[in-house]
């Protein structure tokens, strides 16, 4: 019998409802909500009680009722749950005239009763929100190992089974022993875990193993100049691990990292270099074989590799984009992401004693944003991640700063993916940065008009560390900071009228953040620098706070001194339109004031602000961050003496979780800019995948 899939039913049943009159508007209003959560938002278990709620509605028309109940089936299959079974045959049981609903409700029936012959199914493994990051699963499937935020950059055990969360590293922000943990890897036995740690005390990156107690050791240590190491695989066997190592050129390694020993050995050095976000390998069952994918970043290839040496060979060569391979459990085949402009697929391919015994078959389409994370005899897990950036204007009253209306998305496409506003010194024109594609300044007129696009040349952005576009006092241009994996921060200015760029190396070694002025040869930057030695990591001989940079003689001087026995982190460094004070949140908490005719400077607010904005006649600064009760996106102003003037909720605009920065205040005063974050992980379980 043919195999029919799920999502072609929904099509058709979408066909019926159109073709179906329906008398119970209420019942056909919360079936349309139901339909909108089920397809619109993937949001599966509210969709259910929707749909039960109407099943249970004694009013409600029969036939809305029946589409309801089909629903529910289809829902529940999609989680991978045996409740469907149940769903459908009450379908057969209490709607018998519902012909079409009957009848699709007998065929998903027919196919989930074939013990032979499973569908393809799709499970959330995780539902308790965004904050767990980068996650994978435990090889007996009952918990995920992820990345959690709230007290530091730590890994974090949520158990499937309890609903309860455990916090396995417990670095915290801003202490002076702090680091950063991420790409969290299973060991086969499932009773550790292996992670990447930047420490911040020496500033070099390590491989780290915890137990689920806590219990950590350090397994592989960079040595000075090497960059990043980054765990991919733990093989079957428990011996090694499968790890990319960056080296001071930039470019990644793949190698096997001993769990006995520690020592990191060699396999191949690939083409990619930078934050290369498609870095992906995978080591076959019987620890024989790597498959890898390789080439520029934007035609990569796979190829595979013996773990005793030797040449790469092709394993799937192909004009479009193919990466994130992963082995089966049982060394029969490989998956891997196929990304075309016009879909992203998931395929598989046969493997037979480490070569390709077939031609690429299609697993599942519609794969974009997606990151396969694992393949177990549960199936292979997958991360979903979401990051949609839009940018709002909204009017203002000059004279308070209050909204004078609602927030309205600026008027330009591709929509999602548009970062940092900022107002021209004139009003005239709009500048941001636009991620969907090649990364490029787009400078956008005030009034309506063409928009002007300038690709940025660099090869190492990153668009979750740009802050910082500014306009040049005179207008002809636009700069910003980034940060190089080989350079460390690097300044970047654009001369909007002939299109030329130009980049500073800034002697800091990490990020920065950056504002022009007061004239178009000068910016302010913020960071440690070396008083002494050319190692500017060396905190003995190194001053924090922010300087001054003339790029005409190369010199900078110190126009903020920070304490040198605490951490320093600067934020949201901004002029006043008149270039004579600049604020800037300091340590991610106080947001300061810096008044640069007389060195004074002072704390204005002590909570978690984003990045602060003046306003037009430089006597008050707005800030964006979480506001009242419920800690929703808002505004507040405050007066250059600390005081809050007023305080403004923007979290009924937007739907929750979503966040606001990047705030910029128009020369005349009547309009705000504002970038708006949603961002989203959602852990996958796929089901019978080869079937």
């Amino acid at each position: 019998m043919r195999r029919l899939r799920v999502d072609v039913w929904i099509s058709a049943i979408a066909l019926v409802i159109l073709a179906v009159s329906l008398s119970a508007q209420t019942a056909e209003q919360l079936y349309q909500d139901g339909l909108l959560k089920e397809s619109g938002e993937g949001d599966l278990q509210a969709a259910i009680s929707i749909y039960e709620q109407i099943v249970a509605d004694g009013s409600a028309d029969h036939a809305v009722k029946a589409k309801a109940q089909l629903h529910i089936g289809l829902c529940y299959e999609k989680m991978g749950k045996t409740e469907a079974i149940k769903a459908y045959e009450l379908v057969l049981q209490n709607y018998q005239n519902y012909e079409d609903e009957v009848y699709i409700a007998s065929l998903r029936l027919s196919e989930l009763n074939k013990g032979d012959n499973k569908e393809l199914s799709v499970i959330k493994l995780y539902e308790k929100g965004p904050n767990l990051e980068n996650s994978s699963l435990s090889p007996d499937g009952t918990k995920l190992a992820g990345i959690e935020f709230s007290i530091g950059q730590n890994v974090n055990v949520y158990d499937r089974l309890t609903d309860e969360t455990r916090m396995i590293t417990k670095y915290e922000w801003l202490k002076e022993d702090h680091g950063i943990t991420y790409y969290p890897i299973w060991s086969p036995d499932g009773k550790e875990i292996v992670y990447q740690f930047f420490s911040s005390s020496d500033g070099l990156c390590e491989l780290q193993v915890s137990t689920l107690d806590g219990i950590t050791r350090t397994l592989h240590k960079n040595v000075p100049g090497d960059i990043q190491i980054i765990p991919r695989q733990w093989s079957q066997d428990g011996n090694s691990i499968l790890a990319f190592k960056q080296d001071s050129s930039g470019f990644y390694t793949i190698g096997l990292v001993s769990v006995k020993e520690g020592s990191f050995k060699a396999l191949h050095k690939t083409q990619w270099t930078g934050r290369f976000a498609k870095a992906s390998a995978t080591i076959s069952p019987d620890g024989r074989f790597v498959v890898f994918a390789d080439g520029p970043a934007h035609e990569l290839d796979l190829f595979i590799i013996d773990t005793k040496g030797g040449t790469p060979t092709v394993l799937s060569e192909h004009p479009a984009n193919e990466f994130g391979p992963l082995w089966s459990p049982d060394g029969g085949h490989v998956a891997f992401i196929r990304e075309t402009e016009g879909n992203t697929i998931m395929y598989g391919i046969s493997m037979l004693d480490g070569k390709p015994a077939g031609q690429p078959f299609l697993i599942k389409e519609g794969m974009r944003d997606v990151e396969l994370r694992g393949w177990s005899e549960h199936g292979i897990t997958y991360v979903l991640f979401l990051d949609l950036r839009e940018i709002y204007t909204t009017s203002l009253n000059p004279e308070t700063g209050a909204p004078a209306g609602e927030p309205k998305p600026i008027d330009y496409t591709p929509t999602g993916s548009n970062i940092c506003p900022a107002w021209s010194h004139d009003g005239e024109h709009l500048a941001f940065i636009s991620v969907a594609g090649k990364p490029e300044v787009v400078i956008l007129p005030a009034d309506g008009g063409e928009a002007r696009h300038y690709e940025i040349p660099t090869s190492d952005f990153w668009a979750p560390g740009l802050h910082d576009l500014r306009w040049l006092p005179d207008n002809s241009g636009v700069g910003f900071s980034t940060h190089s994996s080989t350079n460390g921060a690097v300044v970047h200015r654009l001369d909007i009228v002939t299109g030329q760029w130009q980049d500073w190396t800034l002697p800091v070694g990490h990020w920065t953040r950056t504002d022009w002025g007061p004239d178009e040869n000068s910016f302010v930057f913020a960071g440690w620098i070396s008083t002494s030695a050319e190692n500017d990591s060396d905190a003995e001989n190194a001053e924090c706070g922010l300087y001054q940079f003339n790029i005409e003689t190369g010199e900078f001087h110190n126009v903020f001194q920070g304490e040198s026995d605490t951490i320093f982190v600067a934020r949201g460094v901004k002029f006043s339109r008149d270039h004579k004070k600049l604020t800037f949140l300091l340590n991610s908490t106080d947001l300061m004031l810096l008044d640069l005719e007389t060195g004074i400077s002072r704390v204005l607010d002590k909570r978690s602000w984003w990045i602060p904005t003046f306003s037009p006649d430089g006597r008050k600064i707005l800030a964006c961050g979480q506001v009242g009760e419920n800690n929703t996106a808002g505004i507040v102003v405050f007066s250059l003496e600390g005081q809050i003037l007023h305080e403004y909720d923007l979290g009924e605009s937007f739907t929750s979780g979503t966040t606001i920065s990047s705030p910029d205040w128009s020369p005349d005063g009547t309009q705000l800019v504002f970038n708006t974050r949603n961002m989203k992980y959602e852990t996958y379980l796929m089901k019978n995948v080869l079937k």
